[in-house]
């Protein structure tokens, strides 16, 4: 099949000028991959180089990505055998307990959480009678419960939410899957999407659409307010799994891509047109005109205007990078296997910091539950690993 060349996918961005972009969130992280479009984007004031640890704080499981909001750091810890995944709320300034909610009794823990409008969402892995699935809503400030309410027609939720302008989105799967749009307020199902298969993506969101992608790919772009089918790029073939699609300069940038030359592709965020292809195994971080693409051993920094690329990150040995990398104040954050945090810039790819934190910075999307990934805001970068959760400055 043939995946058209990075020079026409530079001058297509530069066509698309009308889609604007998801900004990056100043000083905020309400998602996976910091914002609601996923790009790993952000600024934050009071954070510069050399870093050091402001707290940290061990979990009982392993520690999902976390939302930063004013006051707080919120992840999920995974839980063990005596002990439930658990919804946590952590004081920004110390990282003691604020307030926690543990999954309902016979859930299979908490899958990812969201913020918007002072509330968190979090939806659940599986549900007693394999029949539906929930999603709970939280007020940020105080823990409380405000609804929790039924997701229909699946049994296996293994996609984050993501909530934008009033409307929490998911996905679930077990026959076939199911995109879910529900009312922030009140938890009300407004409209449901069907897919192929719904495993493992956290819906983006930038303008008037939803973006979701599964395996081979199976991707789709949905109407956020009506859920009608915008588009289908239907890949050579179906299955489980999936890798959550990023939205950038009207391109989205989808993974997880069987019999292509790429393991990534490009689709027109309008149309869901094939443009272009990458390889990244991790989700692509991106800053003005510069995208950032994993892989196991590299880091790779292209000029999205040219297709060229700008610097390499390499680790050599037992080491490899094994978490989506996010952009903060023009400093690239990468996570590894050995437990290695290390800061680039983003201009040059010169190293400018290496901390060991211990336990591997774990951020695989296959089917992970809690999802992993790092976060940035009020001041710090957050940073889970294995079972601890690291705030830096």
């Amino acid at each position: 099949m043939k995946v058209i060349g990075w020079l026409a996918f530079g001058v297509l961005c530069s066509a698309l000028g009308a889609l604007a972009q998801d900004p990056a969130v100043t000083g905020v992280s309400v998602a996976y991959q910091v914002n609601k479009a996923h790009t790993g984007s952000i600024q934050t004031s009071g954070l510069t180089l050399p870093l050091k640890k402001k707290w940290a704080v061990s979990l009982n499981g392993n520690a999902s990505y976390p939302l930063i909001v004013p006051g707080e750091v919120i992840v999920i810890d995974g839980g063990n055998s005596s002990s439930p995944s658990t919804l946590k709320a952590l004081n920004a300034s110390d990282g003691s307990l604020l307030w926690s909610q543990p999954v309902a009794s016979g859930y299979g823990g908490w899958v990812g959480a969201a913020y918007d409008n002072g509330m968190v969402f979090a939806d659940n892995y599986d549900t007693p009678g394999f029949n539906s699935g929930s999603m709970s809503a939280f007020n940020a400030a105080t823990g409380t419960l405000l609804w929790t309410t039924s997701l229909p027609g699946q049994y296996l939720f293994t996609s984050p939410p993501t909530a934008a302008n009033g409307i929490v989105y998911t996905g679930g799967a077990g026959i076939g899957g199911t995109v879910y749009a529900l009312a922030e307020t009140n938890g009300q199902l407004l409209w449901t999407g069907g897919v192929e298969n719904g495993d493992t993506s956290a819906p983006a969101i930038v303008g008037s659409g939803v973006y979701v992608s599964y395996a081979c790919p199976q991707s789709y772009r949905f109407n956020v307010k009506s859920g009608a089918e915008v588009w289908h790029y239907s890949g050579p073939c179906e299955g489980g799994g999936g890798d959550t699609a990023v939205v950038y300069n009207g391109l989205v940038y989808v993974r997880d891509a069987l019999f292509y030359s790429t393991n990534g592709l490009t689709l027109n965020a309008t149309t869901g047109a094939l443009v272009g292809g990458f390889n990244s195994q991790y989700a692509p971080a991106f800053s003005g005109t510069t995208a950032l693409y994993t892989e196991s051993s590299t880091v790779t920094a292209v000029d999205l205007t040219t297709g060229g690329t700008l610097w390499t990150a390499n680790v050599t040995g037992s080491e490899s990078f094994s978490c989506s990398p996010i952009v903060v104040n023009g400093m690239v954050f990468t996570g590894t296997s050995t437990g290695m945090l290390r800061v680039y810039k983003l201009s040059t790819g010169q190293q400018g910091a290496a901390l060991n934190l211990g336990q591997a910075i774990s951020c695989s999307e296959y089917f992970v539950v809690p999802q992993a990934g790092m976060g940035a805001g009020q001041g710090l970068v957050v940073v889970p690993a294995g079972t601890e959760v690291f705030a830096l400055q």
